[in-house]
C-alpha cells in the first residue's frame, strides 16, 4: 500500500515558521505522512534536529533533498544535514533545460549549457553515493520536448549520465509534454525514486508559464479533476514497489490549500492504492 505525501503546499513567507507547523499537523491529519522537501527548505531556522523530531512527531518524515550545484560550496554540512533527518535522496530540482520559464516558450537552453548539467550531475553522483544516498533529476515538460542533435534532451541525460542516476518523476510535467507517464515509468523501473502526481485541467498554457509574470501560472488542479491517469500511475507505482505517492500543485485553483490536499488524498484513497 502507498502512502501519501506532499510537495510544498507552504505558506507564501517561508519564514512564517509557525503557520508552517500549523499547516503540516493539518496535512498529517488528513493523512499524509511524508514531504519531498528537506526542513532547512521548509522550515528555514531553528535546531535542525530539534525540526525533525518535532516533525516526526506530527507524522510526516522527509524523503528528498534538493542538490544544485551551490551543494559542492558546503559539502559537508549537507551531508550532515541529510544524516540528521535520515534522508537517502537528494535531488536536482531545475536545470538550464527549462531556461523557457525563465526566458519565454521556445527559448530554450543551448547544447553546451545542458551538457554542464550533466557534468555536475556526474559529479554529485559520484560524491553521495559514497555517502549512501542516490542523486535524483525532477523532470518538467521541457526535457521530452527539446531536442539537441536529433536526440531528445531526456534521452541525452541517459547517454551522458551515469546510470546509477535516479528520478524523481514529475508525472503531470510528462502528461503535458505528451506522454504517457505510465509506460514512462515502466521505461524507469529500478531507477525511480519518487513519485509527483501533480494534474492539470489545461495542457496548453502551462507550456507558456513565465517566471516573472504570475499570471501565465495557469493549468494546474487538484487530482482527479484534470487529466492525469490517476489510477494506472498510482497502480504501476505499487507494481514497482515505490513507497510514496506525493502531491504536487504548483498553484492553487479554486480550493485553498488544506482543501487541495484534503481532495488530492481523497481521491487517491478512492483508488485503493494509498493508504
Amino acid at each position: 500500500m502507498l502512502k501519501a505525501g506532499i510537495v510544498g503546499f507552504l505558506p507564501d513567507d517561508r519564514n512564517k515558521t509557525e503557520e508552517t507547523w500549523r499547516l503540516l499537523e493539518q496535512y498529517a491529519k488528513i493523512g499524509y505522512s511524508a514531504m519531498d522537501m528537506d526542513l532547512n527548505y521548509a522550515v528555514p531556522g531553528g535546531n535542525l534536529r530539534e525540526k525533525y523530531q518535532r516533525l516526526r512527531s506530527i507524522g510526516i518524515k522527509p524523503v528528498m533533498s534538493g542538490a544544485s550545484p551551490e551543494v559542492f560550496d558546503d559539502p559537508v554540512s549537507k551531508i550532515e544535514a541529510l544524516h540528521i533527518q535520515e534522508i537517502g535522496d537528494v535531488c536536482m530540482y531545475s536545470s538550464s533545460m527549462i531556461a523557457s520559464f525563465r526566458r519565454g516558450y521556445g527559448n530554450n537552453a543551448e547544447y553546451d549549457e545542458v551538457m554542464r548539467d550533466f557534468e555536475f550531475m556526474n559529479r554529485a553522483i559520484e560524491f553521495f553515493e559514497k555517502e549512501g544516498i542516490h542523486f535524483c533529476y525532477h523532470n518538467h515538460y521541457q526535457e521530452f520536448t527539446t531536442y539537441y542533435r536529433g536526440i531528445s534532451g531526456f534521452d541525452l541525460m541517459l547517454l551522458n549520465v551515469d546510470s546509477r542516476l535516479k528520478f524523481n518523476l514529475d508525472t503531470g510535467w510528462v502528461m503535458v509534454a505528451g506522454l504517457d507517464p505510465v509506460q514512462l515509468m515502466k521505461r524507469l523501473e529500478g531507477r525511480i525514486a519518487n513519485v509527483h502526481l501533480k494534474d492539470f485541467y489545461d495542457l496548453e498554457a502551462p507550456k507558456h508559464i513565465l517566471n516573472s509574470d504570475p499570471s501565465t501560472k495557469v493549468g494546474f488542479t487538484s487530482l482527479g479533476s484534470g487529466y492525469l491517469p490517476v489510477d494506472e500511475i498510482l497502480a504501476e507505482m505499487e507494481r514497482q514497489g515505490l513507497s510514496y505517492a506525493c502531491v504536487e500543485q504548483d498553484v492553487l485553483r479554486n480550493l485553498n490549500r488544506v482543501e487541495t490536499l484534503t481532495a488530492s488524498y481523497l481521491r487517491m484513497k478512492e483508488s485503493g492504492y494509498v493508504n
